[in-house]
């Protein structure tokens, strides 16, 4: 196969310190963009006719190739997603003269360009050159928005997968002291945070409830500017600041991991205060680590989560899918999401909210959004507020240990459950009224009281009329636990 027809004023080498030798896991080299494309023309033209080729070669050489900012000063492991995309707003800003006249591109045509850009770096990628940092992005998809939209409705999942989400969690959750980048997954995962909301988490952050044993909750007040490690308040708009339910699976992750951190500033004895210290620090936890107050940028995060989801089975069409559809939400968006990572996780989040009955303001209230319900307002969220929260979040799966099947309970408290539950109330011998009651109308309800537990005391049981008022959700909390289960019983198997 022919050599690609460009121009000589485009170099094809860059000889530089970093153009020789290895970089995580990249065999660096002196090409630059133009060099990598002639370098692996046969692969990156396979399936390409004689007039296609030179068509796409004049692309390249024309419209491409102009708008690489210090394309003959770049070698081809430098570039990142951030330079692609300049490129692509240099050609659409510049457009093309046709008669003297200036016009824009169309869609179609700047699909192309993002493709053949795509189509480069994913062949020097496989060939080890690079890093694949176009996988899931909006430069993988060759198709119009419309298109896209239709099968975005129709095929694509919005959410994980329940094997994805075990994958997941098994993949990022399996030790205390991993890299703070895995560790701010694991927030954004169970909590809902931003990407910049994981980093900004301190360890004096979590706390336990007052009055409330075993509940434990993160105060989310901070995050990192964008692409710094610095510190500012949380989101932009007062309503970001939010008190969220750890579950309990987690909640112990992260208590080993603070005591882990605790211990090692005492042996080292390192002037440094816990509770100042970033829950997702920048690196691994090790007997010789001494900066542990090294705070995360959240763009770290977002290169950890493309390598990790693709090591869980998540497909780069729906990241990419999902990334065009943030870019237009943006707009709408009252705090925009900066990461498609963070608009996956905080997605899947809500999905599990909506599933386990949480009301919609509480919804809202969780993911940092604006309450749209006049009657509620953020502060009502008080330590009682969040507890019954908790209770109703303390059913997903994978962040929360197995469903019990019996349960002490104190007195003048709620339970929601679902299927059967053994029921133990505390109390000091006083008279207690219990009510039970369904969640789903003429849902039957089967409830036996054992005497001999009960030491002799009187019961007296009557049934009285419940007033059934519609409800927005649907109790599914039981088959929903059961999909998960099935999953596990699969893979044991």
């Amino acid at each position: 196969m022919r050599r690609p027809l460009i121009s000589d004023e485009w170099m094809r080498e860059f000889h530089c310190p970093e153009s020789t030798g290895f970089r995580d896991g990249i065999m660096l080299s002196p090409l630059t963009f133009c060099g990598a494309l002639e370098e692996f023309y046969k692969s990156i033209a396979k399936g390409w006719n004689n007039e296609t080729r030179e068509k796409y070669d004049r692309d390249f050489n024309n419209v491409i190739l102009p708008h690489i900012e210090h394309h003959n000063e770049k070698i081809i492991s430098a570039y990142t997603k951030e330079d692609c995309e300049k490129t692509l707003k240099g050609i659409r800003e510049d457009g093309y003269l046709s008669r003297g006249q200036k016009k824009e591109y169309s869609e179609t045509q700047m699909n192309h360009f993002k493709y053949l850009i795509y189509w480069v770096f994913r062949n020097v990628a496989m060939a080890g050159y690079c890093q694949d940092f176009l996988w899931g992005t909006k430069f993988e998809i060759n198709m119009e928005r419309e298109e896209l939209a239709i099968r975005s409705k129709t095929q694509i999942k919005r959410s994980l997968s329940v094997e994805q989400e075990k994958r997941l969690t098994e993949e990022i959750m399996n030790d205390p002291r991993e890299d703070g980048k895995r560790i701010a997954l694991i927030l954004m995962f169970a909590l809902g945070l931003r990407d910049g909301e994981a980093c900004g988490l301190d360890f004096g952050d979590i706390y336990e409830l007052p009055y409330y044993r075993g509940c434990y909750v993160a105060i989310i007040k901070q995050s990192t500017i964008p692409k710094t490690s610095k510190l500012q308040s949380s989101g932009k708009t007062w309503n970001s600041g939010r008190r969220i339910p750890i579950p309990q699976k987690v909640a112990e992750f992260l208590l080993e991991r603070r005591a882990i951190v605790s211990d090692l500033i005492e042996k080292k004895n390192l002037d440094l205060d816990t509770s100042r210290i970033p829950v997702a620090g920048d690196g691994y936890i090790e007997e010789d680590t001494v900066e542990l107050a090294t705070r995360l940028r959240a763009d770290k995060v977002a290169e950890e989560a493309r390598i990790v989801f693709r090591q869980v089975g998540i497909e780069s069409e729906v990241l990419a899918s999902l990334e065009i559809e943030m870019e237009e939400e943006v707009a709408r968006l009252e705090v925009s999401e900066r990461s498609v990572t963070a608009y996956l996780l905080r997605r899947n989040f809500a999905t599990h909210l909506k599933i386990l009955g949480l009301d919609y303001p509480d919804i809202q209230y969780l993911l940092g959004h604006c309450i749209e319900d006049p009657y509620i307002d953020r502060p009502d969220y008080t330590d009682n507020k969040l507890y019954m929260l908790s209770e109703k979040m303390k059913y997903r799966p994978l962040v929360n240990g197995p469903m019990k099947k019996e349960e002490t309970i104190p007195c003048f408290s709620e339970r929601i459950f679902p299927g059967k539950m053994k029921l133990t109330i505390q109390n000091e011998g006083q008279a207690l009224r219990i009510k039970i009651y369904a969640l789903e109308k003429n849902d039957p309800l089967k409830i036996r009281v054992n005497p001999e537990e009960l030491e002799n005391q009187q019961i007296r049981c009557s049934e009285d009329f419940q007033p059934y008022e519609l409800s927005r959700t649907i109790n599914v909390i039981q088959k929903y636990q059961e999909g998960y289960e099935k999953t596990t019983k699969k893979k044991r198997r």
